[in-house]
């Protein structure tokens, strides 16, 4: 009789680790998905500061006198700064949860 629960237990615990399992792969996913749009948004933004970085360069009198031009830049270099610490948080549970 208790081989007969000891069989029923084993059958058991292989769908929990299932189920822990898919849990796992679903989390790993959405990290992966989520650490995607990080580094697509950094692309993004990295080439917008370097084509405000080529404009200041070559016209930095006429780029400054842009109204907000300043602001915007440093408002992009901030977002880019926010963005390389998400990306980062995202990595270290990757690896974690990996």
């Amino acid at each position: 009789m208790r081989q007969v629960e000891k069989r029923d237990v084993e059958k058991q615990a292989p769908k929990e680790s299932n189920k822990d399992s898919y849990q796992n792969q679903k989390k790993l996913k959405s990290l992966n998905n989520k650490l995607s749009n990080i580094e697509s948004k950094i692309s993004k933004l990295e080439k917008e500061i370097k084509a405000k970085d080529v404009e200041l360069a070559t016209n930095y009198e006429k780029s400054v006198a842009q109204k907000d031009f300043l602001n915007k830049y440093q408002e992009k270099k901030k977002e880019l700064e926010k963005l390389m610490k998400d990306w980062e948080e995202v990595q270290l549970s990757l690896e974690e949860n990996s």
